[in-house]
């Protein structure tokens, strides 16, 4: 009786054990979608997967062109940047030349490096060594600034070099036959000061581009007064030639910042 009970037990924990087997296995065969429940060493493979969820991944690539959609959106942004740009650079308006002028300074500005790499140290513990720029360990390169170059406020000659007063030159106009001349605005400015010599002549100082100011003396005469815009090639005054004797000469200056520098070196008079 008592070997009876203990086959019966077997028996019974046999079929527990496979019961719970079989119950295993489907839980498995639900979760991944295996209809083979007979293989149970049977192993996903990616390939079958992959070929069953295609579709599914290609309605989804399908359902929006992201990255069209998004070179359009930028294409078009762009445009009308460049057009408000353009349109700024085209119309002449006292506020436009205000914004004319801010365009050419931010173009022509150079940017602060040295606060960004320092704003690294402090924040990341260091520079990332990837951006040359920002290299710890090279020499410093020296880099070369220069001017760009101007447009000559008259034709003719140097008659009195920067050399005999350190501020600025006395140039002598290329005759003309209706005894004047027009003095041109070397680059796009700002008038500051409208101003009356010692001698009798009227002195004009402009802020142009690049922190350049510009002196435009001895003239006879001009339409501009404070806070007018000129271009480049504007007409900022006159000389006259009086009876009796010669056309009289133009003094021009031209400062970097606070110091007067040789107009020569930005500007061709040949």
């Amino acid at each position: 009786m008592d070997e009876k009970t203990t086959n019966k037990d077997r028996r019974k924990k046999r079929i527990r054990n496979l019961i719970d087997e079989t119950a295993g296995q489907k839980t498995v065969s639900t979760i991944f979608g295996i209809s083979d429940m007979n293989n149970e060493n049977k192993e996903l493979d990616p390939e079958v997967m992959w070929k069953e969820n295609r579709k599914l991944w290609e309605q989804d690539i399908r359902k929006g062109p992201r990255l069209i959609s998004g070179f359009i959106r930028r294409f078009i942004v762009s445009v009308l940047v460049f057009g408000f740009v353009w349109g700024i650079f085209t119309v002449q308006t006292p506020w436009t030349f205000k914004a004319q002028n801010f365009i050419t300074d931010a173009l022509n500005s150079e940017m602060n490096f040295e606060a960004a790499r320092v704003w690294y140290e402090q924040n990341f513990n260091g520079a990332p060594a990837f951006i040359p720029i920002f290299g710890g360990d090279e020499e410093p390169a020296q880099k070369v600034t220069a001017l760009h170059e101007l447009s000559a406020p008259v034709a003719g000659r140097i008659i009195q070099s920067f050399a005999s007063t350190f501020k600025g030159v006395e140039i002598m106009p290329a005759q003309d036959s209706s005894g004047s001349v027009m003095v041109k605005s070397v680059d796009m400015g700002r008038v500051l000061s409208v101003s009356s010599e010692l001698e009798g002549g009227i002195r004009i100082k402009i802020r142009h581009t690049g922190n350049i100011t510009a002196e435009y003396g001895h003239l006879n005469g001009t339409k501009l007064k404070i806070d007018d815009w000129v271009q480049s090639g504007d007409t900022v005054g006159w000389l006259l030639q009086q009876e009796s004797s010669s056309l009289p000469t133009l003094f021009f200056a031209v400062m970097k910042d606070t110091s007067y520098m040789d107009p020569t070196e930005v500007i061709s008079f040949d």
